[in-house]
């Protein structure tokens, strides 16, 4: 029934013009969809938008729960620091051993030291080495744990990953929706488009980065838009099983982007779309 309306209104504005072209086509002016995910199972502890409201990259959502992950930072931050407070002595010990070392080897040279105490203090360079290394490996650990954590903290703050306007929040404070659950719909203000079908006899010359004009239903003014994108299939029955003659009925889904500020325009309103190049 929708199909056969999208049609019955491009005739009849085809009839009003006198155009033998079946132009313009109607659809409905659409947004793309970000759908945001709870990463935890945690309960929702703040909701600080409401739907219908227009929100900024970055700004926070919905804030789940960080009771559980407290004791768990505190330990990372905690093994994070007692790595770095090792490194000062190793670093103390370790100057102290190279110039032990060097000071035995010029009296070794000097034959009044005997090789085998320039052997010990060698050995104790090595192990003091050794032990820098360990604990400096010790600290990237436990700094790279410290910041996964951080990060897995930051999670639970579901924030909106470009402009839009709050669709959905299908869940309330002090629930606790299942992991990777859809908490939160945006669409993105900073584009839109019209859905439209381009009729088969127009396929061929309905090409992305053709012009078009847009206008709201209702609405005078007449805004430009460009063709983004045409389906390479027919969105009815398949070419190949109908006559020639019956082919003008097939279409295709197509997307015409609005140029400019369409922030403040309705997502769902009907629209009309037309081509001033493709009239005959």
């Amino acid at each position: 029934m929708k199909t056969r309306l999208v049609f019955l209104l491009a005739g009849l504005a085809l009839t009003a013009c006198g155009d033998d072209t079946p132009l313009p086509l109607t659809g409905t002016l659409e947004r793309d969809r970000m759908e945001l995910v709870a990463e935890a199972q945690e309960p929702i502890v703040d909701i600080p938008v409401h739907e219908g409201d227009r929100v900024k990259a970055g700004q926070i959502i919905l804030q789940l729960g960080t009771s559980s992950y407290a004791d768990q930072l505190s330990q990372a931050q905690a093994a994070r620091d007692q790595a770095a407070a090792r490194l000062p002595g190793d670093d103390a010990t370790l100057v102290h051993a190279e110039k032990d070392y060097a000071r035995t080897e010029a009296l070794v040279q000097q034959h009044t030291r005997a090789q085998s105490e320039l052997d010990q203090d060698r050995a104790t360079l090595d192990n003091a080495r050794a032990q820098r290394n360990a604990d400096g490996a010790a600290l990237v650990k436990a700094q790279a744990a410290l910041d996964d954590m951080k990060i897995d903290l930051d999670r639970l703050s579901v924030r909106a990953p470009r402009d839009g306007i709050v669709d959905s929040l299908p869940y309330h404070v002090g629930e606790r929706p299942p992991a990777r659950a859809v908490v939160a719909v945006l669409l993105d203000s900073s584009s839109a488009y019209a859905q439209v079908y381009i009729p088969e006899p127009l396929r061929a010359q309905a090409l992305p980065g053709l012009a078009a004009t847009l206008r709201l239903d209702g609405d005078s003014k007449t805004y430009p838009a460009v063709l983004r994108y045409v389906s390479s299939d027919a969105a009815f029955t398949p070419y190949y099983s109908l006559s020639e003659r019956d082919r003008s009925r097939l279409a295709y889904l197509a997307k015409v982007y609005l140029q400019g500020d369409t922030a403040s325009l309705p997502t769902g309103a009907p629209v009309i779309v037309d081509f001033p190049s493709l009239h005959h």
